[in-house]
């Protein structure tokens, strides 16, 4: 997975206008804002600078992020279609999430809903300027919470509901699945609060009759304890604009996140799915699995040649047989 090298280039041609204090500036207030005002239904990037900034940034991590979620739920469920895929891009900030799902997808059109002006023109300038981006992509100012959408075969929402008080986030969340045709992928930061907030719409989801696709391998109670959270990493390659703004040393950045993919058809779910980095040891690799009968561990050793050498190659969110 590699962020578009044509994107990449777009961006950072619009940041040579910029020196590097003043990009870490807006970054250094970028990521306060963050801190303290999300989840608060406030809005945090409105100017264009932020937004230009927000794309060297973040951009990249939350294609990753999408990317990553989409794949393993694409193993789960067949939605492809001769003429192509609808794409909803709810919150679609520069359409981070709609050039992930290009990627891996047939879309015949997509539509991005974004309220923050310079958002909304950064992301369709890089769209319109590339002829490697999403086809047929329309970009509409509008609030999720208010504007009216259009039913779309796939709906993605990506760190936009964390952003939102609970009421809000859950009346968000029922707005998107009605207009979910085949698929909505919910992505959240892999924190604590992402995940607790992703829980209460899975709740919420399954009793208006969704099933979940991924990465729950079953529609049953989480079987994780409460002090516990689900979230994978996606490694995301840092440019060296990006390592200067950050003032980084290391040329990659894992982005950890959280996701809940929705239904409509009941899916073909895995027997198990890790949950965590395997742990490799001397002759041996320790599984920590979730599987439909609850949290599981495995020990694979080199004796097992065939389950060790699959092993080897498993990462956290990777689904394999639970026995």
């Amino acid at each position: 997975m590699e962020f578009p090298a044509e994107l990449k280039n777009l961006i950072y041609s619009k940041a040579e206008k910029y020196s590097i204090s003043e990009l870490k500036a807006v970054s250094k207030s970028i990521t306060e804002k963050y801190k303290s005002e999300s989840g608060m239904g406030k809005r945090l990037v409105t100017e264009e600078l932020q937004a230009l900034v927000y794309a060297v940034v973040r951009m990249p991590s939350t294609f990753g992020a999408v990317y990553s979620a989409l794949e393993h739920t694409l193993e789960c469920v067949d939605i492809a279609k001769d003429d192509g895929l609808t794409l909803l891009d709810a919150g679609a900030g520069t359409g981070g999430a709609s050039w992930a799902a290009a990627q891996l997808l047939e879309l015949s059109s997509v539509t991005c809903i974004e309220r923050e002006n310079e958002m909304r023109r950064l992301g369709q300038e890089l769209m319109d300027n590339s002829c490697d981006a999403p086809g047929n992509a329309v970009w509409k100012a509008g609030d999720i919470g208010s504007t009216e959408l259009p039913e779309r075969d796939i709906v993605i929402s990506s760190y936009v509901l964390n952003e939102m008080s609970p009421k809000q986030r859950a009346e968000a969340a029922v707005r998107l699945w009605e207009k979910t045709a085949e698929l909505l992928l919910v992505i959240e930061p892999g924190t604590p609060a992402g995940f607790s907030g992703l829980m209460e719409i899975r709740s919420l989801l399954l009793s208006k009759g969704a099933f979940v696709a991924a990465p729950c391998v079953s529609c049953g109670d989480c079987p994780l304890p409460e002090n516990d959270w689900c979230h994978f990493t996606v490694r995301v390659q840092r440019s060296r604009l990006h390592k200067l703004i950050k003032e980084a040393d290391v040329p990659y950045e894992d982005e950890k996140f959280s996701y809940m993919a929705f239904v409509r058809k009941k899916p073909v779910t895995p027997e198990g799915r890790v949950l965590r980095h395997p742990a490799i040891g001397k002759g041996s690799i320790g599984l920590e699995l979730c599987t439909g009968d609850g949290l599981r561990r495995r020990t694979v050793t080199k004796k097992d040649k065939e389950n060790f050498r699959i092993a080897r190659k498993l990462s956290a969110g990777d689904s394999v047989k639970s026995s």
